[in-house]
């Protein structure tokens, strides 16, 4: 299969599901990397989401980990919501 889209986003959905969703987007669809997105609570999981995958997976690395800050607004009010984004990659070799 072709990799079209490596992100997931990570919600409320039990933890297993998205180490699962993570391990087929490296196995069957092949992709070389994957993006796990997550918003405000979520960001712990995603953490935890991606160290696991890592433990079970020894050629796997984190690329690249970016936080911010997003502005909602809803009902009329501003919200700041945090985000962070965890780019986990298949290493070409082994250390």
């Amino acid at each position: 299969m072709v990799c079209l889209d490596n992100t997931i986003l990570v919600g409320k959905k039990y933890f297993v599901r998205y180490v699962a969703a993570v391990l087929y987007k490296l196995f069957v669809e092949g992709c070389r990397s994957v993006k796990l997105r997550a918003l405000g609570k979520n960001i712990s999981r995603t953490v935890h989401i991606a160290n696991s995958v890592i433990s079970l997976v020894k050629e796997l690395g984190i690329a690249y980990v970016g936080i911010g800050t997003l502005s909602l607004i809803s009902e009329g009010k501003r919200r700041s919501v945090s985000c962070i984004e965890i780019e986990l990659r298949i290493r070409d070799y082994i250390p």
